[in-house]
């Protein structure tokens, strides 16, 4: 393996750099360069992903192709100090740094730097990202507060999924696959060179399973058991210009229909979804400059749920638009400034006094200086100004809050600092501050509704966000340790953590105040948290023979109000994998633990009934071995959940048998 100086790698990653989640530069000659996969999510510009400043995981298209994972949540998982809970056959909710609770996402997701997040219930659906696992070049997760690189809401971390790109990579491929519980799948990608600096891909992919495992089969639940099912289309292109400069589009049409829950309510929604993003990337003379913009329809035609009165729809649409300079100074400084803009818009006539709005500008700054080939930091700095309002009138009444109510505006600052330390060829220190800021969603404050009153002891009871919601500051400090064993083609990993939640903004979280003839909840702040953690990461990966490796998470999340479910996260997860290539054969085995946790049953009625339970913990298998006769024809044969398990009070995670068939031309 050939190895190169920091001072090389700056200088080459300088020359190709851009705003750091953009398809802008071959991946792979650079991974064939540095030895290692190569990110550019932690600075904005290339560089190995063993020297970023950042605490960093990375799934590998290779990972993927022996993972036997028919989803990304699936991967997630695996990783130490990442948390998914399992709703149904077909969502899923992922956490960094154990805080995960339905409709809450405290994690920034992306694809290709394009943010996926529904502002209107602070949610990501997982379900409805445009993207196949075949077309998927590298996840990067990111640990800890990255707001001060990423904005408001990536508190605990963030996730980027990274396509190939369809001018230097082809990728065609077709796959089936068929299961138990009536699972089909079909999905092909194709990809078209429109000339010799340029390239088209298109994925499309069909999904079905029957929805199965509500583990209390009341006929009220059964109402709600919807199969889960899928349709995508996405059409990613990409130029070199002939002055050198870069030219990428995207867009994409999703249709996802499925179940979901909240505490122990079940939801059925219908999620359409539609994206178009831009980007261009040039050398000037101020330095490397990027631009990109991206438009987003998320519109749910209808949404049902056991405990709101009314069948509702909405309707969420979001702008937004980038533009940065990555530019050196000296030898040993590296800058990158950024500007941002967003505009988010939500319409639910039955469940808001209004249409509600969001504007977002912000202004970031990062500095990298080298104090020697050895020893580096990474500071940033962002200044995000948020604009609510609200206008035109709603369906239900709104006793509390005018439109007027909604006419402000909250801001604040977030920061990062981190500190690398090339000890030796093989080790690696990693010191970290930063404090993010998370933003209450639309939804927080203007959500308006009526509950069903079997669900509030038969009384008429309305449902109020709340206009008056300010941002929650994060605290993380973290450090690690790197370690190459050489001698096994091993790397270790070790973590510790401390994150501080100043305070929480949910709708669990409520003050009940009297309006004329009724009651209300209306959204407020709680006490926040305390999260210790220790993440452990040994890996053995290679294309032949053997592959092996285990993650182990502690973690204690310290809430200091919250209903009953105090210190109900997982303390103990622990992940493990052995797998062997030969010939035309591969078979894998993947296994996990995840202790004891708590979940909140409501049992409709009058009263109504609300209890703390508990969770078992419980042990996964995952097996799979497939066959390769040719170079571009794969038979696979895979399982998941061999031990049937629960994430959740109402959802049991049953086991299912999948056969796959996949063709590559």
């Amino acid at each position: 393996m050939r190895w190169h100086t920091p001072a090389t790698i700056c200088c080459l990653s300088l020359l190709l750099a851009g705003t750091g989640h953009a398809q802008e530069f071959d991946y792979g000659n650079y991974e064939a360069l540095f030895g290692e996969p190569v990110t550019m999510s932690a600075t904005g510009k290339p560089e190995r992903v063993s020297d970023s400043a950042v605490s960093m995981d990375l799934i590998s298209a290779q990972d993927i192709a022996r993972s036997g994972a028919r989803d990304i949540p699936t991967l997630l998982r695996r990783l130490a100090g990442v948390d998914v809970v399992r709703e149904s056959a077909g969502s899923s909710d992922v956490g960094i740094g154990g805080y995960i609770q339905p409709l809450v996402s405290r994690v920034m997701v992306m694809v290709n730097g394009r943010q996926v997040y529904f502002d209107g219930f602070g949610e990501v659906f997982w379900a409805a990202l445009p993207v196949e696992l075949e077309e998927i070049r590298q996840i990067e997760v990111i640990h800890g507060a990255q707001s001060a690189l990423y904005g408001f809401n990536a508190v605990d971390g963030v996730i980027n999924i990274v396509t190939f790109d369809p001018v230097d990579d082809k990728i065609n491929m077709a796959r089936a696959r068929v299961g138990n519980h009536a699972l089909r799948n079909l999905a092909a990608t194709t990809t078209w060179p429109l000339a010799d600096q340029a390239g088209v891909r298109v994925t499309v992919a069909n999904d079905h399973i029957d929805d199965s495992g509500i583990s209390s089969k009341t006929p009220a639940n059964l109402a709600y058991s919807k199969d889960p099912a899928r349709r995508a289309l996405s059409v990613s292109a990409g130029a070199r210009l002939p002055d050198d400069s870069r030219l990428n589009l995207e867009a994409s049409h999703t249709d996802v229909s499925q179940r979901m829950i909240s505490s122990s309510v079940f939801f059925d929604a219908r999620i359409k979804s539609d994206a178009v993003k831009a980007s261009y990337t040039t050398e000037t003379a101020i330095g490397r400059v990027n631009a990109n913009a991206s438009y987003s329809d998320v519109n749910l035609p209808w949404v049902a749920s056991q405990a709101i009165a009314n069948v509702f729809r909405m309707d969420d649409q979001t702008g937004a638009a980038q533009i940065s300079d990555l530019f050196k100074i000296g030898a040993d400084d590296s800058f990158r400034l950024a500007a941002d803009a967003r505009r988010d818009r939500v319409d639910a006539p039955l469940v808001t006094g209004g249409v509600l709005t969001g504007d977002l500008w912000a202004a970031s700054a990062m500095w990298e200086h080298q104090f020697s080939p050895t020893l580096t930091t990474v500071n940033a700095v962002r200044y995000d100004y948020f604009k609510l309002g609200r206008s035109g009138s709603g369906t239900v009444h709104d006793y509390l809050y005018s439109n007027a109510d909604f006419d402000r505006a909250d801001m604040g600052t977030s920061v990062s600092s981190a500190l690398v330390k090339t000890v030796t060829d093989e080790d690696k220190l990693r010191l970290s501050f930063s404090r993010g800021l998370k933003l209450p969603s639309l939804m927080n404050f203007g959500q308006l509704g009526q509950y069903q009153r079997q669900y509030v002891n038969g009384q008429t009871v309305y449902f109020e966000g709340n206009p008056n919601l300010a941002a929650s500051a994060v605290y993380d400090y973290r450090a690690g340790w790197d370690h190459q064993f050489r001698d096994l083609g091993a790397t270790a990993r070790v973590n510790v953590f401390h994150d501080m939640t100043m305070r929480y903004i949910g709708s669990r979280n409520a003050l009940l105040t009297y309006v004329p003839a009724r009651f209300a909840q209306v959204t407020t702040y709680t006490t926040g948290s305390v999260t210790n953690g220790l993440e452990l990461t040994l890996d053995h990966k290679a294309r032949e023979g053997w592959n092996w490796g285990g993650t182990y998470t502690y973690q204690r999340l310290h809430e200091h109000s919250d209903g009953g479910l105090r210190n109900a996260a997982p303390v103990n997860k622990v992940n493990a994998n052995i797998g062997y290539g030969w010939g035309e054969w591969e078979t894998d085995l993947y296994a996990s633990y995840v202790s004891a946790t708590k979940g909140v049953l409501i049992t409709a009625g009058v009263p109504t009934v609300t209890r703390t339970v508990g969770v078992k913990g419980h042990v996964d298998l995952a097996p799979r071995i497939a066959w390769r006769p040719t170079d571009n024809l794969m038979v696979e044969l895979s399982a998941e959940n061999l031990w049937p398990y629960k994430d959740v009070v109402t959802q049991r995670m049953e086991t299912s048998y999948f056969l796959t068939l996949k063709v590559s031309y």
